[in-house]
């Protein structure tokens, strides 16, 4: 059964805008993302639509480059001309936008170009894989090395280290646990302490790294990020014990090749004459059907349409022979059998 589509605006976060005018400072930057738990904060124009994004990477950069953050603008390092996602696209859409232009924090508009939300990975994921069947694809095909400092690093290192390595988190161990610098410690940090180069990761680093096995369900994996309110985990190899770090970046995007999995490659539209009377008994007995996803009524020479999905011809052949064609209600059928050429999907 194919999952049923998700549009930008089913995902987006609509009521804490991370809005700011351009000539404020990076450290309250800081303070905007970490108060509405956002990657990212926008200034928009007179007509409010998005003008300048600065990102957490964008953030991050600037720290790493040693720049003052109580003197230092958010339109310094912010990006010109951002790319943004309509309201009413796809999720599909907007992290093929996300992997084409390398971007992580999308600005949603309407219409006019109005600022309405913003979205990033994450929210597609926790959503998306609900939709994908467990069992369709495992986390290690984007599995990477951690990056890992020692606890009395400071945070000017940790922001040299994530720019280095092209990350937005790093890993401090102790003993044999690893903890995480998740993005919100980072940003913690940068809200409380005057200067970079005193913070130390340690202090910051509270939450224990969740481990799971390398051959861990991508769903599952997913699921338990939500509801740990992580954005990673560490996927160990029984064998080798090697740690590798998957995201829930890494899962959004790794949802597009699920959802190729999970496509109906055949569809049967199904013509039907019913006994006079019986149109609602029948639809309410085929809606009931595996793999019928939509029952119509229609005027004219026939009575009922049945809309059938299936991996296969073959399978489509079985469900209308054994389940629609059996049923004695229905008195002559007419099936048109097809490929999914283009779908415009809807919620």
């Amino acid at each position: 059964m194919r999952p049923v589509a998700l549009l930008v605006k089913d995902v987006m976060e609509a009521k804490h805008l991370p809005l700011m005018a351009a000539d404020q400072t990076l450290r309250k930057a800081a303070e905007v993302m970490l108060a509405n738990k956002l990657l990212g904060v926008v200034t928009t124009d007179a007509e409010r639509r998005p003008a300048l994004v600065l990102s957490f990477r964008r953030l991050v950069k600037a720290i790493a480059e040693g720049v003052n953050l109580d003197k230092t603008t958010l339109a310094e390092y912010a990006v010109t001309d951002p790319v943004v996602i309509r309201i009413d696209d796809t999720v599909e859409e907007a992290l093929r936008a996300m992997k084409k232009e390398s971007v992580r924090f999308l600005p949603v508009v309407d219409y006019r170009n109005k600022i309405q939300g913003v979205v990033e990975p994450r929210h597609i994921a926790f959503k998306l894989w609900k939709q994908i069947p467990f069992g369709v694809s495992m986390i290690e095909a984007r599995a990477r090395n951690p990056v890992i400092l020692p606890s009395d690093a400071t945070l000017l290192a940790a922001a040299k280290a994530m720019e280095a390595n092209g990350v937005t988190e790093v890993f401090i161990r102790e003993g044999e646990e690893l903890k995480v610098l998740r993005e919100w410690d980072f940003l913690e940090a940068l809200t409380r302490e005057e200067d970079p180069l005193n913070a130390k990761v340690g202090s910051y680093a509270r939450k224990a790294a969740l481990r799971v096995p390398i051959s861990f369900d991508a769903r599952a994996a997913v699921e338990l990020m939500e509801e740990n309110e992580v954005m990673r985990l560490i996927a160990v190899d029984p064998e080798t014990r090697a740690a590798k770090v998957v995201t829930v970046t890494d899962l959004a995007f790794t949802a597009l090749e699920a959802l190729e999995k999970t496509e109906p490659r055949a569809v049967a539209l199904v013509l039907m004459n019913v006994e006079p009377g019986r149109e609602k008994e029948v639809a309410e007995r085929l809606i009931k059907v595996e793999n019928v996803t939509e029952i119509l009524s229609v005027p004219g020479i026939y009575d009922l349409v049945a809309r059938i999905e299936a991996e296969t011809v073959d399978e489509l052949a079985r469900i209308v022979t054994e389940h629609i064609r059996s049923m004695r209600e229905i008195r002559d059928t007419l099936t048109l059998i097809a490929t999914p050429e283009m779908i415009k999907r809807q919620t």
